[in-house]
């Protein structure tokens, strides 16, 4: 009797303590990411050391400014930087891709919110004779139901809070690749602007040259002609009269391609820039940079910001990984209508012995994937690290940009003094040997050395100032362009709002 008694009440005690050990096995087996962690880590600008180009150039708050291509003080640029703004395919394109980026963050931020499907279903039935016994079988009925599910994730680690902060993360990143677009934009216009500049520049060069060069054949003329010059003095003015002739049309060309190129980037036909006028003169660009160089880079450039959020969202990656090593717990409840009957109408199922309802929890537990989930864990960590470090490589770049623009900035500048001096000195001899050549005192040949070295002095003067105004517009695009809206969380607007 004593052993049926302790039996008894060892198999009472028996069932709790096996079914709390099997539950013990289970969390303690769970999938887990121990051993898995990000590496890398963002870098400290403050430490980075910007250079002695960078540290000794002046200072100014002030610069950039916002519509910075406004220094060259030429309204028709004015006017071709804001029709590319409105008007350029390419900007068109990234903006697409923007909206797109919102409206995935709209979808996923939907998944932190309960969902309720209807359904129904009605149908006209004939159950056969021998398909079962009578009735129903012979019969014809209506088979009607119809039904609302509730899902809803109660999403208790995380995870579709992690994966919609994600999304919006990429919709912060992709609007300051937009901003980016712009800006790059706009230095492409200024650049082929310049070059515009440049080649008319060089125009009036080559134009003023080939003049001094028909007088210079006139007057080899004539001295053959009255028996004081040579065949050899007529033909080497000759050739370098049609030579710059060549010189002329070649610029001319060049000239034209910068039309078109403009017109392109302003997102209209070629015609578009038969309308073009001459560009204003740029004049000299002010190649100061603002105070604290690393933290206004930072903050300005949108390359870097953009580099940035997509750090954030490959850590909100890790986080959505990681929640799926715990249980999924998940809230379910349907109400429904049924009806299959032998007799009644269609209305029949709209009854209080046709409804039926069942409310509920889902739970999912991860017990064995064969290293599935430790798998994406690694992956998300490992491309956070990627993100980081390519962020940290975008900062470098970006610094280094700027150190060399400012390098080649301050070279262009003692360039420019000395090509001016040379053209000085280049000129005054030019003139001498002209009067000495009319005047029968000098051959031609000392006219075409002289004239040559104008000719070299005036065109580097020319692409000196071109090259200037040319890195300048480089280094605005390094430094983030003017000062504007970086794409921060307060200036993001809804998924709808912005679409529209």
């Amino acid at each position: 009797m004593r052993y049926f008694a302790a039996a008894a009440l060892a198999r009472a005690f028996a069932a709790p303590a096996v079914a709390a050990f099997c539950l013990a096995a289970v969390l303690c087996g769970c999938i887990n990411g121990r051993g898995i962690k990000p590496e890398a880590s963002y870098i400290d600008t403050a430490s980075v050391d910007t250079g002695a180009a960078v540290r000794d150039a002046a200072r100014s708050a002030g610069w950039p400014t916002e519509k910075w291509w406004a220094q060259w003080d030429d309204p028709q640029l004015d006017q071709l930087v804001t029709r590319a703004a409105a008007g350029s395919p390419t900007l068109a394109i990234v903006q697409s891709r923007l909206t797109a980026a919102i409206w995935q963050a709209s979808a996923l931020r939907a998944y932190e919110f309960p969902e309720v499907d209807g359904r129904a279903d009605f149908a006209r039935t004939r159950f056969p004779r021998y398909g079962g016994p009578s009735p129903p079988g012979g019969t014809t009925v209506w088979r009607n139901s119809a039904a609302i599910d509730l899902y809803y994730d109660l999403d208790l680690w995380g995870k579709n809070r992690a994966r919609a902060s994600g999304a919006e993360d990429i919709v912060h990143a992709s609007a300051a690749d937009a901003q980016f677009a712009l800006l790059e934009l706009q230095v492409a216009i200024v650049r082929i602007y310049n070059q515009l500049a440049v080649q008319y520049a060089l125009l009036d060069v080559y134009q003023t040259i080939n003049d001094d060069e028909k007088h210079n054949f006139d007057i080899a003329t004539a001295r053959r002609q009255a028996g004081i010059g040579s065949n050899v003095e007529l033909s080497q003015a000759a050739t370098q009269y049609k030579a710059g002739i060549a010189d002329i049309v070649s610029t001319r060309n060049a000239i034209a391609l910068a039309r078109l190129q403009i017109a392109y980037l302003v997102g209209e036909g070629p015609g578009f820039g038969d309308s073009l006028t001459r560009p204003k003169p740029p004049g000299e660009k002010n190649a100061e940079l603002p105070t604290s160089l690393p933290a206004e880079l930072i903050g300005h450039r949108p390359d870097v910001v953009a580099s940035r959020w997509r750090a954030e969202a490959a850590a909100r990656a890790i986080d959505v990984a990681h929640a799926e090593f715990y249980p999924n717990v998940d809230l379910v409840a349907t109400a429904s209508l049924l009806s299959t009957a032998q007799f009644g109408g269609f209305f029949n199922f709209v009854n209080s012995d046709a409804i039926g309802h069942s409310v509920g929890v889902a739970i999912s537990l991860p017990i064995f994937d064969a290293g599935r989930r430790r798998g994406n864990y690694g992956v998300a960590t490992a491309e956070y690290d990627e993100a980081v470090l390519k962020y940290n490589d975008t900062v470098l770049a970006a610094m280094q940009n700027v150190a060399q623009q400012v390098t080649s900035l301050q070279s262009l500048a003692v360039q420019q003094s000395t090509v001016e001096d040379a053209l000085v000195a280049a000129q005054q001899s030019y003139r001498l040997a002209t009067r000495g050549f009319a005047s029968g005192i000098t051959e031609y040949l000392d006219v075409l050395v002289a004239q040559k070295a104008m000719l070299q002095q005036e065109r580097d003067l020319v692409l000196v100032q071109g090259r200037r105004v040319d890195e300048w517009a480089l280094l605005v695009r390094d430094l983030g362009g003017g000062i504007g809206p970086i794409a921060t969380p307060d200036s993001i607007s809804s998924g709808a709002d912005h679409a529209r």
